[in-house]
């Protein structure tokens, strides 16, 4: 992390690139559903959390969500000194206010946020010269990191470890080590495995964290938007493992870049999933954190009824 900071430091805008259309970030949030001034049915609340929800990308099929565990440590590149700690500030109170881990003032970077003039440039050089730093990315998702026109990209780097507590390990676990061929692992160097065997149908053998988060706003292609909409953009796909070209069916801040839309910060949808991503119990199958998540948006408003595959627990 400390590594991608100095690169995109050397070639981030001047301190003072951006601080006249710097309004100071506000905490606005959206409290209630709303559509077109109506408010939604106990079913289209449900739909639209299912849609919300599943558009978001956060859980994969029974693969578990990540989110943080160790404290979230912003730091912001590209602005001025006093930009920079407007929007970490409102960072920091994001996250607190969901209820995410978050470090002191004096830590180690692990959530950078970059405002540069080309994402894409910034995104291709950090492939080339670090292509450990998106490791984790692959495919599409990778090719719209390095050649895609988003005026926010983002990428993490997701850490494994077991349900009862410790990190994977570079190594096979104990009964893996011989094939039909005879000798060596059935595994491939490098794969993290943990020593950690459970039965259940309930809670998987490992938890996803989110250990590191990087988000480059390209101010070219974000031209227009406010400092309060970047800043809350930055922090929502910063606090959850958001897939790329997410564009949920709802109102929400991941919609700023569309022709229809009105929100400059948090809205509901996106307030309610990340409070609940935080307070749900994280060694669960995707399918149950699935029901979590959907649950808890629709009940938030007193409408929704029990999600269909809402989280069920022996």
């Amino acid at each position: 992390m400390r590594a991608i900071a100095y690169m995109v430091a050397a070639l981030a805008l001047p301190p003072s690139a951006i601080v006249a259309q710097a309004p100071e970030p506000t905490d606005d949030v959206n409290n209630t559903i709303i559509v077109e001034g109506q408010r939604l049915t106990r079913k289209e609340v449900r739909e639209r959390a299912t849609g919300f929800v599943r558009t978001l990308g956060v859980v994969q099929g029974e693969r578990s969500v990540a989110r943080w565990v160790d404290g979230v440590c912003p730091r912001v590149l590209g602005v001025a000194p006093e930009i920079a700690k407007l929007v970490e500030a409102k960072v920091r109170k994001i996250t607190s206010n969901i209820g995410a881990p978050l470090a002191d003032e004096q830590c180690h970077t692990n959530l950078l946020i970059a405002f540069v003039e080309n994402g894409r440039d910034i995104a291709k050089l950090i492939s080339t010269n670090m292509p450990n730093a998106m490791s984790q990315v692959h495919g599409i998702d990778r090719r719209d990191l390095e050649q895609g026109d988003a005026p926010i990209r983002w990428w993490y780097t997701i850490g494994d470890s077991a349900s009862t507590g410790g990190k994977a390990l570079d190594m096979p676990p104990p009964g893996s080590f011989g094939n039909s061929e005879g000798g060596g692992s059935a595994l491939p160097t490098g794969v993290p495995t943990v020593r950690n065997y459970s039965s259940s149908l309930v809670r998987p053998a490992t938890t996803r964290s989110i250990d590191a988060a990087t988000v480059v706003i390209d101010v070219n292609r974000a031209e227009g938007i406010s400092l309060t909409a970047a800043s809350a953009y930055a922090a929502f796909v910063g606090l959850a493992e958001i897939k790329g070209r997410a564009k949920p069916p709802v109102s929400s801040i991941l919609n700023i870049f569309g022709e229809k839309t009105s929100a400059n910060d948090l809205t509901f949808w996106d307030s309610q999933f990340l409070d609940e991503l935080y307070d749900m119990p994280l060694n669960r199958w995707g399918r149950v954190q699935r029901g979590y998540l959907v649950k808890a948006i629709g009940q938030a408003e007193g409408e929704a009824e029990e999600a269909e595959d809402g989280p069920v627990e022996p």
